[in-house]
């Protein structure tokens, strides 16, 4: 014999309030939902969502002058989120780090990177377009996303509080870019 119980107004409520608080918190979940990119050497690598479209702007504008795609390396990316991490969490903006005077071949030796050449793209925006079109408008950004010599890429694309110059903080999303040859 089958009972069936009462569902009362009180756990209804409970349960709409419950798939809200989870429905509010599926944004910054999807934000960090992987995407996977290829990895230099086989396999794919995990990016998230911004990542992952500043590694496809990266790649379509080589393709579109004649270059090779440029496929993620984990310890460019290691590299490269940690620097991103570090300016978003200590508020500063610089290729060499806050501290410790590390510059960006030093970050990418000390993530086991071993490179004979890089170079490095920093910049803050809010979305990967905007960023990939400032760095385009740039000769020396433009120049480093367009080198033939560079083949792994790294990026590290972190959101967060940053200092504004006004006073107060502003929401934005730090992005550096690694680029490397072995």
């Amino acid at each position: 014999m089958k009972r069936y119980y009462p569902v009362t107004a009180a756990a209804l409520l409970f349960a709409a309030l419950m798939l809200a608080a989870i429905s509010l918190s599926q944004p910054k979940v999807a934000q960090a939902a992987g995407y996977e990119a290829r990895k230099c050497g086989g396999g794919s690598v995990s990016l998230n969502a911004a990542e992952y479209r500043t590694f496809q702007l990266h790649n379509q504008v080589r393709k579109n002058n004649g270059l090779s795609k440029l496929c993620v390396h984990p310890r460019l990316v290691k590299a490269a989120r940690g620097h991103s991490r570090d300016m978003i969490d200590r508020g500063y903006f610089s290729h060499t780090t806050q501290g410790t005077g590390q510059n960006a071949g030093q970050r990418i030796t000390a993530a086991g990177y071993p490179w004979r050449t890089y170079g490095e793209n920093i910049g803050y925006n809010s979305t990967p377009e905007a960023m990939h079109n400032a760095w385009m408008n740039s000769s020396g950004h433009r120049t480093n996303i367009l080198n033939r010599n560079f083949k792994e890429v790294g990026i590290g694309a972190v959101t967060g509080q940053y200092p504004s110059s006004r006073g107060g903080t502003f929401e934005t999303t730090m992005y550096t870019v690694n680029f490397g040859a072995r």
